[in-house]
């Protein structure tokens, strides 16, 4: 169990087949919202400023597709996961990061209810719904969140193209075999498999 949990060659093969791959645009589409999904930053009290993490393209790559003209709006949706306070809303500290890259207010919607995918998906669709008619919309995500993201919001009624970021298998035309990676343990390949189980997790809790 030891040598499984700590081997980044096996890490990277399960990966490889769960998270989910490059996915391009379609050529000259334009989506009326791109909705994101929180938990790529925190707010550190101190500096009184979002914090980002390990997921920061989440919130980076939206900004890049509204510049292009690929999405009209920007949906982040996240609210606080917390049993006890503080309840630190993700949403609204994105919505100031977001300002402050050039991003319009008329252009950003927030969400600051849910505190789970399941709720993104129900909040989300509530919000766009109230918004008015519209047709073309884009989950952004992490790779490895994609597949149980996708699942919820086409069960909610959602029907989306996704546009998965912060992958965590770099998939290379040509790769040599590393057996270094095969032999030498790695304490951060525990890391690895407790996000991958808590995937496997969340897809069963949403079947």
């Amino acid at each position: 169990m030891t040598f499984v949990l700590t081997n980044n060659f096996i890490l990277s093969k399960v990966l490889a087949a769960y998270e989910t791959p490059f996915t391009p645009l379609v050529k000259d589409k334009v989506y009326d919202y791109a909705i994101v999904l929180g938990g790529a930053s925190g707010y550190d009290s101190f500096s009184r400023t979002l914090q980002l993490n390990a997921s920061a393209e989440r919130l980076v790559e939206p900004v890049a597709l509204w510049r292009k003209g690929i999405v009209k709006k920007l949906l982040i949706s996240g609210g606080s996961a917390n049993v006890f306070p503080p309840y630190i809303k993700d949403a609204i500290y994105v919505r100031k990061f977001w300002l402050d890259m050039g991003v319009p207010d008329s252009c950003i919607l927030i969400e600051t209810e849910s505190r789970n995918t399941i709720e993104n998906a129900k909040f989300s669709k509530q919000l766009i719904e109230k918004k008015g008619e519209y047709k073309n919309v884009l989950l952004i995500t992490s790779a490895l969140h994609m597949p149980r993201s996708k699942y919820i919001f086409n069960k909610a009624g959602v029907e989306v193209d996704i546009y998965p970021v912060d992958f965590l298998v770099s998939r290379v035309q040509y790769r040599t075999f590393n057996i270094i990676n095969f032999l030498i343990p790695k304490s951060a390949a525990i890391v690895g498999w407790e996000n991958l189980i808590h995937e496997w997790v969340g897809m069963l809790a949403a079947r």
